[in-house]
């Protein structure tokens, strides 16, 4: 589908905005509402219990699949509202057209495992921040909350299992949210402002925001810097889906091969390094976002987003 010169499906960046949010609210509402609900109806079980049966051991297959189910229907139903009512085709608005190139692959799979460096070092450093006690409560809760929602979805005994949960918590989400954060806000945004380094930064910091992690916060928008950095210089989604599943995969893995040892599992969920190794991460990951920069301005892609 293209969209001609003067139709509504060729829509200002302010107007793609509003679409985008009042899509992204309706489908929240659905995506929770059909995950939930298919779940209940498997389980026999009343919408007041849900919450808590979905987090038993017993029922991590069914909760990786009302995961991925909802991410695909709150974040990909946006993606391609937006994509559709924006000049051009759809997957090459949703940044499928560009393919990368071998060089590229290389680096972002270098600049995943820098990324980790980097995401372990911010972590540490949250946890020296200092806070007042109920800010520290808060976060806490947080975090318990998203640590037991993890460990329950990745109840994993086999090899079959750990690739189900490789689908389903780490394929999944990657796509869905690069559609959404990085192919949809970020490129709205950049269109709007017309400074993509701020909607870079604005993109990255929603994303860490929902999340809903305090401690994990500055990682996860470290992150999805690198990630919009990716986007922006490749033009090619697949990029930073990559690096994301890479993410994701590695600790889903890490997960898997420690399962049965919980003072290791709490190691991996923590994933913090000493804060010195933020400079030293910094600078691998600039000089890398930098080669990639260079590897794509080579090949004739200077052409803003």
């Amino acid at each position: 589908m293209e969209a001609s010169e003067n139709s509504i499906f060729n829509m200002s960046p302010g107007y793609r905005m509003a679409l985008f949010l009042g899509a992204t609210g309706i489908s929240m509402i659905l995506g929770a509402l059909i995950s939930f609900s298919l779940v209940a109806a498997y389980l026999h079980v009343p919408f007041n219990q849900l919450q808590s049966i979905i987090l038993e051991p017993a029922n991590g297959k069914i909760a990786q699949f009302a995961n991925a189910l909802a991410s695909i229907i709150a974040f990909g139903l946006p993606s391609v509202a937006v994509a559709v009512f924006t000049k051009g085709r759809v997957y090459h608005n949703l940044g499928f057209l560009v393919k990368p190139k071998n060089e590229q692959i290389i680096l972002v799979i270098l600049l995943a495992i820098a990324g980790l460096f980097l995401s372990g070092a911010l972590g540490d450093l949250t946890d020296k921040i200092p806070v007042t006690a109920g800010i520290k409560s808060w976060a806490d809760s947080l975090e318990a909350q998203y640590k037991q929602a993890l460990l329950a979805m990745t109840q994993m005994k086999s090899i079959e299992e750990l690739l189900y949960a490789i689908i389903a918590v780490a394929l999944v989400p990657a796509v869905v949210e690069e559609l959404f954060f990085r192919a949809s806000l970020q490129k709205i945004l950049m269109d709007w402002s017309g400074k993509p380094y701020v909607a870079i930064v604005a993109t990255a910091i929603l994303f860490s925001a929902f999340h809903f992690s305090y401690f994990g916060f500055l990682s996860r928008m470290s992150l999805g810097i690198v990630l919009g950095c990716i986007y922006y210089f490749s033009k090619s989604i697949w990029l930073p889906i990559l690096m994301h599943f890479i993410n994701n995969a590695i600790g889903i893995t890490a997960l898997y091969f420690v399962r049965d040892d919980p003072k290791k599992v709490e190691s991996v969920l923590e994933g913090n390094l000493t804060y010195y190794w933020i400079f030293v991460a910094i600078i691998v990951v600039y000089f890398l976002l930098k080669q990639l920069k260079n590897n794509t301005h080579n090949a004739g892609l200077e052409k803003s987003i």
